[in-house]
């Protein structure tokens, strides 16, 4: 077998399952090869019933006491249940719509089961699976409907085993001598069907270390086409002038980030700056100063916003600052008359700012002379987007806002001469949002002061990781299901709104919520970017632990807009210290800056590197790396590649792969 050759080239994949795994955009082998554990279940030893705590994932030697029995509760709900015990005690064996069960074990028999453990109401493991040995460390893969655990694993299983000829090494023997790195094959092996947490170690270490090496070397290969500024900006007052026009007086930080930017169009060379500030800090303010001084030497400034909602805001900010006649704005959806009309003055240069979304990027825009681009919320913005509008000004200068915060060491890494500013203080009288952890005790609790405040005229969010239940994870809860509770239980109008209604039922629900009709709205994170409602002052999150930080902190971010104390509270799945620790630094803290480095520490770099901020979609491995010095490690080995000729002929093979990546990206990476 090819690593290119289709995953239906497998005994029992058939087009069902197929589809199933095209869900996950896996497709080909090496797709299965490389989508890679989110994390692990260590069953190599056993515990004793008596030792294992509540919400624990344990391996225990079992004799079962009865053959299962199964009751049906009512319709959409089976539970089968079997007696186990042990020399320390005894354990209900529990499994939730699996009837297939009851033929799994019986009475007599010596088993291992392997799950959750709940001490709520007597003891018992939810979902166990049952095996006649120990399973070893089983490795916990991302799932969607159609897909389980086992049938994942023993696919990956067929393609390490089929595959493994094809699979060719690609780092010098020098380089894995001088880091200590292991083979691709071993590594691979390693992190899907690890011996031992070592293994593991030893395999994201590998693999974190190669695609930051490469994508060292492919920012390296573009920092050399940054290209020179034609003729020098005249910037002198531009600063001061400005800061008239605005309507209040700008932070320290605010100032300091002008500052870096005035610097940087004073320079020789293009800017390229990331602009990032937690949320609400003011970061819109410092771009308005980038498209000021743009338009002071007669440029024009585009402004992309990701939403219609956020365009419209910016639209309305622009003419306040610039005046209406100096305006342009382009959205989806407009008559073709005033579309022309728009269209004529952008063309001409009567516009000199410009806002929209996606509209700015369609091929009859035609700018006049652009030399400011800015894009507004950068990880809702594929770069392929802001490659294509950068490619409408051949000499623009580019500055990328963020509100998710990069932790300054991993920018430095990640970017090396990209400038980056940070605003990192927030304007006078934002209140801080009380932030709590909720035990499943007290989710009623919750509940309850929800609909409290909601009957005192508040409003409250409800974020769920999934739009609907699935079989491969019933212990993550979904707003449909969630919605249909609440709506019974709660005594205040409840909504929902996710991303698989149509554009008319989410506009009429975010509508509903923003007018005050509805109390509550359960969501998916489909709300993290565009609803604006003042009025709400409740953020719930449910199954918090499968989100990472930042995006916690952006959802968060979504109440504490108006003058009234807000809370977020926060409901995890997963009991286990590590998770409730990690959860615990959005109770301690509000600084995105805070909650980045916090996330870099204990989750590795992998939030900061996904295709939504950098694009560059083959570097998922780097999810992994625990360490931050392995990324410092593969910087240095880039750097010692380009400067050293032997170096280079050794590691040629990876600078062909770098270029052919960039040629693959060309319009989808900004060479700016």
């Amino acid at each position: 077998m090819k690593l290119t050759d289709s995953i239906t080239d497998l005994k029992g994949i058939g087009p069902r399952k197929a589809e199933a795994f095209g869900k996950l955009g896996l497709f080909s082998m090496h797709d299965v090869l490389y989508h890679f554990p989110r994390k692990y279940r260590d069953y190599s030893k056993t515990s004793c019933i008596m030792g294992a705590k509540h919400g624990d994932y344990v391996a225990l030697e079992l004799k079962l006491k009865s053959d299962p029995k199964l009751a049906r509760v009512r319709r959409g709900l089976d539970i089968t249940t079997a007696r186990a015990f042990d020399q320390s005690g005894e354990i209900n064996l529990t499994w939730y719509n699996q009837p297939y069960r009851m033929k799994a074990v019986v009475a007599g028999e010596c088993v291992y089961a392997c799950g959750r453990v709940d001490r709520m109401h007597g003891v018992k493991m939810i979902n166990p699976s049952i095996y006649r040995e120990l399973p070893g460390i089983l490795p916990v893969y991302p799932v969607c409907a159609g897909l389980s655990q086992k049938l994942l694993r023993d696919t990956v299983k067929a393609v390490l085993e089929g595959c493994s000829e094809g699979i060719e090494e690609s780092l010098p023997a020098s380089m894995r001598q001088k880091y200590g790195l292991i083979g691709l094959y071993d590594a691979l092996r390693g992190l899907h069907f690890p011996g031992n947490m070592e293994e593991i170690k030893a395999a994201r270490q590998r693999l974190a270390f190669e695609d930051t090496l490469m994508f060292s070397l492919t920012l390296s290969m573009m920092q050399y086409s940054l290209p020179k500024r034609e003729q020098p900006l005249k910037l002198e007052g531009t600063m001061s002038s400005f800061i008239k026009l605005l309507p209040f007086e700008p932070t320290n930080a605010q100032l300091k980030a002008m500052e870096e930017i005035r610097r940087n169009l004073a320079g020789e060379r293009l800017m390229n700056r990331l602009l990032q500030g937690d949320v609400g800090s003011g970061k819109t303010a410092v771009a308005l100063y980038a498209m000021y001084a743009a338009m002071k030497n007669g440029k024009q400034a585009a402004l992309m916003a990701p939403t219609e909602i956020l365009a419209a805001q910016h639209y309305g900010t622009l003419c306040e600052i610039f005046g209406a006649e100096n305006v342009a704005y382009l959205k989806g959806g407009m008559k073709k008359a005033e579309r022309e009309a728009e269209l004529a003055r952008i063309a001409d240069g009567t516009a000199k700012a410009i806002t929209g979304t996606h509209a700015l990027l369609q091929g009859d825009v035609e700018f006049y002379n652009l030399g400011m681009v800015i894009t507004d919320e950068q990880h809702r913005f594929g770069v392929k987007q802001r490659a294509t509008i950068g490619a409408k000004g051949s000499a623009a200068d580019v500055l990328i806002m963020s509100a998710t915060p990069i932790p300054r060491t991993l920018a430095m890494i990640l970017y090396g001469d990209l400038s980056v500013s940070c605003i990192d203080e927030l304007p006078p009288g934002r209140k801080p949002v009380a932030t709590r952890l909720v035990p499943e005790h007290k989710r009623q609790d919750m509940y309850k002061f929800i609909e409290e405040q909601a009957k005192a005229g508040q409003q409250a969010y409800i974020v769920c990781p999934l739009v609907e239940g699935s079989d491969s994870m019933d212990d993550v809860q979904s707003a449909v299901e969630l919605y249909e509770e609440l709506k019974k239980r709660l005594s205040v109008p409840v909504g929902l709104l996710h991303g698989q209604m149509s554009n008319a039922a989410k506009e009429k629900a975010a509508e509903a919520f923003r007018r005050g009709e509805t109390g509550v709205l359960v969501a998916t994170t489909v709300i993290e970017v565009g609803v604006d409602v003042p009025n709400a002052t409740i953020m719930a999150i449910e199954n918090a632990d499968r989100f990472g930080l930042a995006q916690l902190h952006q959802l968060r971010g979504r109440v504490g807009r108006g003058d009234k104390r807000s809370y977020c509270f926060l409901l995890s799945g997963d009991s286990s210290e590590a998770a409730q620790q990690r959860l615990s630094t959005l109770v301690k803290t509000n600084s995105g800056f805070e909650i980045a480095e916090t996330d870099l520490m204990m989750r590795g770099p992998g939030e900061f590197l996904g295709k939504k901020q950098h694009g560059i979609s083959e570097f998922a491995a780097a999810s992994l790396a625990m360490d931050i010095s392995v990324m410092k490690e593969a910087k240095d080995a880039a750097e010692e590649i380009l400067s050293d000729r032997q170096a280079m002929e050794e590691a040629s093979p990876l600078i062909h792969r770098a270029w052919s990546r960039l040629e693959a990206m060309e319009g989808e990476i900004a060479r700016n």
